[in-house]
């Protein structure tokens, strides 16, 4: 998919949670048709996907996007845009071949699980250490979907 220039590619460990976000928010409007937009889960998934295909594909290289040594040096490539003060969406991006890659999102599980506020950090570092996703650039890239499809 082409958002403003750029290629943007989806590992499966945030399609994963795209696809019970999704769920949630159909759940959420069979639940109640006419005020489910109020719904946390609904608020998310518009505020994530307007993140996914419209901020960061503005300007992917925007210094709000750096997390430091939050992960430690190793991987300071690695970007993360905040959306509100408990989620964090990680992604690259190459400015050359102009593609983004999305990895993962915390949820609220994640949140749960410590407590503490770097979590998400931490989680997705043990994540990079595992090897998923992958930090070297072309395995990312190979272990991406080239596509996730735009939900209405």
């Amino acid at each position: 998919m082409q958002q403003h220039g750029w290629t943007l590619l989806f590992h499966d460990n945030l399609i994963q949670q795209m696809m019970k976000l999704r769920t949630a928010v159909q759940r959420a409007q069979d639940n109640d048709p006419e005020g489910f937009e109020s719904n946390a889960n609904v608020k998310f998934f518009r505020a994530l996907i307007q993140l996914i295909y419209e901020v960061v594909p503005s300007d992917p290289s925007r210094d709000e996007y750096r997390q430091g040594n939050t992960m430690g040096p190793a991987y300071r490539h690695w970007r993360r845009a905040k959306l509100g003060r408990r989620y964090r969406l990680f992604f690259r991006y190459d400015s050359k071949a102009k593609v983004i890659v999305y990895a993962w999102v915390n949820d609220e599980q994640t949140l749960r699980s410590s407590g503490s506020r770097s979590d998400p950090y931490a989680v997705f570092e043990k994540m990079l250490g595992r090897g998923n996703p992958p930090d070297e650039w072309n395995a990312l890239v190979q272990a991406c979907e080239q596509d996730w499809s735009k939900p209405d």
